[in-house]
């Protein structure tokens, strides 16, 4: 069991810090690739998108894994061993201890179905931060060139000649073209992961909706406060999802 937990906990806070590290990345654009900012707009847009959503989900469970989770077990244990009058009861309490963590992060065999969903969710993730990590090499090698370009330009210039040759226009010209084509390409691999994301980040949802204990029940809750995925499947969802937009005010 404590191997399953650890690898939660590390796979949780590995998808934490690469979202980190994109959403800084993303933001520093401007000065970073100064010569294609103008071309990549959309695309800042879409990455900022996705970024996002998948930081919101992961901020919510690994809110619910510290907090609701093992925060409030460890607290119990630390009092069943405080009051223990033999090492029996100790081990009796960590015991109790370790079933309370399984039941409630899903690392039992009930609760597979809903693990697996998940995980789902953390390996979207991993893809489109190996996307982004793809993506951002061909801007950095673009913007290099274009880079390059300006400052040859600059050199005939000062001495005499024309910035652009003929020869140089029609390269210039490809180097675009190429760039415009890589551009479409990232932006449907993102706009693909995006969707397989919030499609399973939907299943998951759904699932935790349907399970016993209320802490997974408002763990859905506040991953989906504002019923975007509620609106996207909305005929399967339940529990605490019934009703919750009617206004309570008389």
């Amino acid at each position: 069991m404590g191997v399953c937990l650890f690898r939660m906990l590390w796979k949780t806070k590995r998808i934490e810090h690469g979202l980190r590290r994109i959403w800084g990345k993303t933001a520093t654009w401007e000065r970073t690739l100064p010569h294609i900012t103008r071309d990549i707009r959309e695309l800042r847009h879409l990455v900022n998108i996705v970024c996002a959503e998948m930081q919101h989900f992961i901020s919510q469970v690994q809110y619910y894994i510290n907090f609701e989770v093992l925060e409030c077990s460890w607290k119990e244990l630390e009092t069943a061993v405080n009051t223990a009058e033999n090492l029996d009861n100790i081990i009796e309490a960590h015991k109790r201890f370790l079933g309370i963590v399984s039941e409630r992060l899903m690392l039992n065999q009930e609760h597979l179905q809903v693990l697996t969903k998940l995980y789902a969710n953390y390996q979207n993730a991993i893809s489109f931060m190996d996307a982004y990590d793809k993506a951002h090499d061909v801007l950095k090698k673009t913007n290099m060139i274009r880079e390059k370009r300006q400052e040859d330009i600059k050199i005939k210039t000062k001495q005499g000649g024309w910035g652009v040759e003929e020869k140089d226009e029609t390269r210039m010209t490809q180097e675009d073209t190429d760039f415009k084509t890589q551009l479409k390409a990232i932006s449907k691999q993102l706009t693909y992961t995006h969707k397989t994301f919030s499609d399973s980040l939907g299943e998951f949802l759904v699932a935790l909706t349907s399970e016993a204990d209320d802490s997974m029940k408002f763990l859905s809750l506040r991953i989906d406060f504002n019923e975007h995925y509620k609106q996207k499947h909305g005929n399967n969802f339940n529990g605490p999802y019934i009703n919750r937009t009617k206004s309570v005010v008389a």
